[in-house]
């Protein structure tokens, strides 16, 4: 089976140890992400230890620090999107046995299966459409409603 579809499917015999760390790191990390990303990416589910493996991880940067990422990614529904495009179209280089593209790859696959990216999209989607009826309204109270 190569498919990962639920928590349960991210054990350490699905993923190569690194010469640094044992597969069961790889897995710990995985089952963090997917909680974290479950939980709509809440603040308490951002662990320094999971901050700094992820910052490492689908090509993304440190952001200068832990807040400074969360900010960047996690605060506002744009951002989340943001974050999940790119962690979906990362490719994932690289030996599994000197980093996560293992890890990464399970991850894209399960974030797929839940179709999370597109759930966000609509997200988005709907709340840009109430932000922009409220400047219409806002707009419309002030110039009334006039010819073009």
């Amino acid at each position: 089976m190569n498919d990962f579809t639920t928590i349960n499917d991210f054990i350490a015999d699905r993923f190569t140890p690194t010469k640094w760390e044992g597969a069961d790191k790889k897995a710990k990390f995985a089952r963090q992400f997917i909680r974290f990303v479950q939980s709509d990416f809440a603040k308490c589910q951002f662990p320094k230890t999971f901050y700094v493996r992820l910052s490492l991880t689908f090509g993304h940067i440190a952001h200068f620090n832990q807040s400074g990422f969360f900010d960047t990614f996690f605060a506002t529904t744009e951002g989340k999107v943001r974050f999940l495009r790119m962690t979906l179209a990362h490719p994932c280089w690289g030996d599994p046995a000197f980093n996560y593209s293992d890890v990464e790859r399970a991850l894209q696959s399960w974030l797929r299966e839940g179709a999370v990216l597109s759930k966000y999209e609509l997200r988005l989607a709907d709340e840009t459409e109430v932000e922009e009826r409220a400047v219409l309204l806002k707009l419309q109270a002030k110039f009334g409603n006039q010819p073009e």
